[in-house]
């Protein structure tokens, strides 16, 4: 449950970053497909997305009709929750379960998918920025 307010948050509130050197991430690449979590980034720490089992990886699917999915394997089964997005420029709004909210993509590559949002990542009451890191094969 906490994974599906964290990919909510995450898709809800992204930030917009302009890039003004070549050497920066881009955001242009496609978001249509399936994104596994790779990890997070959280108060300067690496933290490994580690609730992967071995018949399968959580993932994040966006279609190109404006709809996708979280998908949380739990014992092998795949438990997903549905959501409705759209995309302008840099920033998602993600409708689930009657809440929307709106995220910023950081960088967008063929392989690579970063969502920064702001959440209580660690229970402790206060927010911190997080950086979700996704990759796709």
């Amino acid at each position: 449950m906490k994974k599906l307010s964290l990919f909510s948050l995450a898709i809800l509130s992204i930030f917009t970053i302009s890039c003004s050197s070549d050497d920066s991430p881009t955001t242009s690449g496609d978001l249509i497909g399936k994104w596994y979590f790779k990890e997070y980034k959280v108060a300067g720490q690496t933290i490994p997305y580690d609730d992967h089992e071995e018949c399968g990886k959580d993932y994040i699917q966006f279609n190109a009709n404006g709809t996708g999915a979280n998908v949380d394997v739990w014992d092998c089964v795949e438990d997903i929750a549905l959501f409705n997005y759209t995309r302008s420029g840099n920033n998602i709004t993600v409708t689930s379960d009657g809440e929307s909210d709106t995220v910023q993509i950081t960088e967008l590559s063929s392989t690579t998918l970063k969502i920064k949002t702001i959440s209580d990542f660690d229970d402790d009451g206060d927010n911190e920025t997080v950086l979700i890191i996704f990759t796709r094969n």
